[in-house]
């Protein structure tokens, strides 16, 4: 049996750790001994605590604390692992992969899951940013393994040249269940009282990144002219209370639906008629190859990566259009149908995307010497 740390300081609404979980679901648990090394995440937390290993909460900040911060490094990477799995977004520091080598791991795996850092503030971008390219040079030593969810990705993480032999792991998703079910439509509607022919959705964290600002700019635009229309916004995050003053102040209160974390998604998306995500960067937002494999029709920003669209359902336009022709495209979307294609799992699993088999490809991972 081989005993695997998996490394994932994200938050439980994220798609790193529902890609985690997903993975982790087609994993037999007599071949691996999974522990989990996290910020506060309740959802991998309870993982572990279903399939009794161990949950190691990293609460202690290297910058105020950096006696204590490898104090605690050394103990969790001391219990004899012979992989850790680096899912992240960004580097801030190295200290956390010399601790691995120091320590005995065997094999590091480091899984990029995004093409830029997520930061509110513009200058922490740009300082963290510039940080994550400095460090990124010397960090490329202490890999074993470098994957990554998308080709922009793995170039932001390793660099463009280091970037080449970075191996491309889908985030793959069940595709029984998130195909779309009539009964999941009507329930999710009747839940939230939707009466309108068209419900518009986003699912995604309130950060910079998933540029909700532009999207409720858009959305304004939008029932001026058709009325018929209703937007649902399904996460958390720390924009979140900015964003529901900016959908006061426009009067849309009535309008747009605003819906906290689910574990059952799978449903919501059968409710939608046409989901949006104006992003401003992404590494392979998990959140469309669910969408696809509901057969829903997705409208994306230009920044998003186009190795995402799997199933012709996902249609790019550029964000310097600007959020009144984003309103004229949704219209012309609607108006041309946008039916749920009830099966295209075929075409997921000819694309790579099936958990089955992107579970495979990690186990194999783990098990190669």
């Amino acid at each position: 049996m081989k005993k695997i740390l998996i490394f994932a300081p994200t938050a439980p609404s994220s798609g790193i750790t529902q890609y985690i979980i997903n993975i982790l679901s087609k994993i037999q648990q007599n071949e691996l001994h999974v522990d989990i090394l996290s910020f506060r995440n309740d959802r991998l937390k309870k993982w572990t605590e279903t399939h009794g290993t161990e949950y190691f909460e990293l609460d202690i900040s290297m910058y105020k604390h950096p006696v204590l911060y490898r104090r605690f490094l050394k103990k969790v990477f001391s219990k004899g692992y012979d992989v850790v799995h680096f899912n992240i977004s960004t580097i801030s520091t190295l200290t956390i992969f010399k601790y691995a080598k120091r320590c005995g791991v065997k094999k590091i795996i480091v899984h990029s899951h995004s093409s830029f850092t997520d930061l509110a503030s513009k200058l922490k971008r740009v300082v963290f940013s510039n940080l994550h390219k400095f460090l990124r040079v010397f960090a490329n030593r202490y890999y074993d393994v470098k994957c990554a969810c998308s080709v922009p990705a793995a170039e932001w993480m390793y660099g463009k040249k280091n970037a080449q032999d970075a191996l491309i792991l889908n985030n793959a998703v069940d595709t029984d269940k998130f195909a779309y079910s009539a009964k999941n439509a009507d329930e999710i509607r009747t839940k939230y009282g939707v009466k309108t022919k068209y419900l518009i959705g986003h699912i995604g964290r309130f950060t910079v990144q998933k540029n909700h600002s532009f999207l409720i700019d858009t959305f304004s635009h939008l029932v001026k002219i058709r009325k018929d229309c209703t937007l649902m916004l399904v996460g958390n995050g720390e924009f979140l209370q900015s964003i529901k003053n900016k959908v006061s102040d426009l009067n849309l209160n009535g309008s747009v639906i605003f819906v906290d974390f689910q574990e059952d998604i799978y449903k919501y998306y059968s409710a939608m008629d046409l989901l949006l995500l104006p992003s401003l960067f992404e590494g392979l937002p998990i959140t469309l190859i669910e969408a696809q494999a509901n057969g829903l029709s997705s409208l994306v920003s230009d920044a998003v990566t186009k190795e995402c669209d799997l199933t012709g359902l996902v249609e790019f336009y550029p964000l310097s259009e600007g959020a009144k022709a984003w309103a004229q495209k949704i219209i012309e979307i609607l108006e041309s149908g946008t039916e749920h294609k009830t099966d295209v799992s075929k075409l997921l699993r000819q694309s790579g995307f099936s958990l089955d088999g992107q579970a495979k490809a990690v186990l194999k991972l783990y098990f190669e010497q």
